[in-house]
């Protein structure tokens, strides 16, 4: 099957986290970033068309190699991205035809928008970092509305310590210190990883309803959960048995906000993403020794339908945390995911590639 690299070059090239925006809303664009050396924190975010012209620099951020600058859509013009001030993490939204960046908040980013909302989560390092925004007073999880621009407080550090606490955990110096913040497709609730004393390896999943206040929890929570609708989660369940991590027993299910399994979705995965139809699932083998091949999933189906190779190299998966993060084109007809690969004189590189998979898309 047919992978294509979104540009062709000497750079590295990056997509963010797995289940990000990487297409515009009506399809015809594609963002992603560009490094030029991986040791670095130089990265430009680049902007092109579905078809792979018209590349374009939109601006340029510092940040590492994990999840990239996290760059994704959230309307045709408007895109969001992390950059670091100060070693702390901002994030901005920007519009891409008159290059104004709207909003620069200092705060840990989400994955996407809903409904025009974004959220996002505020520490205790970011406190009197965001001058220009008074309403941002305290720790938290936010939601900004990117066409007013009025921010909402979702929930108070004391509201994400009593869930914990009334749910039978015991809450640790981080649990507040919430991070992948996720509005569900309606935008009535907010889901949250938390760190907990009870689970030391996977953490928690917290839940908030936004409009009824009812809270839900998952202890040792399944990873890198997406919402698969307004009410149910998607993840990859994961085991470990006092040594590691496991890969071979790993699957993507689909999960209850308080953690009941209710269908296998896919097979061995880290990183997943399902297309918007919900019939075809993507995991990444991203598992130390092992190469982080791609794998495509038809739901229900444990064994791969397409298997997308990418040869092993521990220092680039780890050392400079480098992870495919399958995501899906809107449409569902391409899979886009990184892909180390060798480059000049010797060195490795990572690109930002596509695959073709319209053979196996329900529409």
């Amino acid at each position: 099957m047919k992978i294509t690299k979104i540009f062709e070059g000497e750079c590295s090239t990056l997509l963010g986290m797995n289940g990000g925006m990487v297409e515009s809303p009506d399809g015809r664009q594609i963002i992603y970033a560009r490094k030029a050396d991986l040791e670095k924190n130089e990265t430009e975010i680049w902007v092109c068309e579905r078809n792979l012209s018209n590349h374009r620099k939109i601006y340029t951020v510092n940040c590492g190699n994990h999840n990239g600058p996290s760059a994704t859509f959230i309307t045709d013009s408007l895109v969001v991205f992390r950059d670091s001030i100060n070693a702390l993490p901002v994030f901005r939204i920007m519009d891409i035809n008159t290059g104004e960046v709207k909003y620069k908040i200092c705060a840990k980013e989400s994955h996407c928008a809903e409904n025009m909302k974004y959220p996002f989560s505020v520490s205790e390092e970011f406190l009197d970092k965001n001058p220009d925004y008074p309403e941002i007073d305290s720790c938290g999880i936010y939601i900004l509305n990117v066409l007013s621009g009025k921010i909402e407080k979702a929930a108070t550090e004391e509201d994400i310590l009593d869930m914990v606490r009334s749910h039978g955990l015991v809450p640790n110096e981080y649990t507040a210190s919430v991070s992948h913040v996720q509005l569900n497709p309606s935008g009535t609730a907010v889901m949250m990883r938390i760190g907990v004393e009870d689970c030391p390896v996977f953490g928690a999943l917290g839940c908030i309803d936004l409009e009824t206040r009812a809270t839900h929890v998952i202890p040792d929570k399944p990873v890198h959960q997406l919402w698969f609708d307004d009410n149910t989660y998607m993840a990859t369940r994961q085991f470990n048995h006092g040594k590691h991590i496991e890969m071979e027993t790993s699957y993507i299910a689909r999960f209850s906000k308080d953690g009941e399994e209710m269908e296998v979705l896919g097979g061995v995965s880290n990183h997943m993403d399902a297309s918007a139809d919900r019939s075809l699932f993507a995991g990444d083998r991203c598992y130390p020794g092992f190469a982080p091949n791609v794998y495509l999933y038809k739901r229900g189906d444990k064994n791969p339908t397409a298997t997308f190779e990418i040869p092993q190299n521990e220092e680039l998966t780890w050392k400079l945390q480098l992870h495919p993060n399958p995501s899906f084109s809107r449409d569902g007809k391409r899979l886009y995911f990184n892909r180390q690969c060798a480059g000049d004189e010797g060195k490795f590189k990572t690109e930002a590639v596509f695959a073709d998979i319209s053979e196996f898309a329900v529409n």
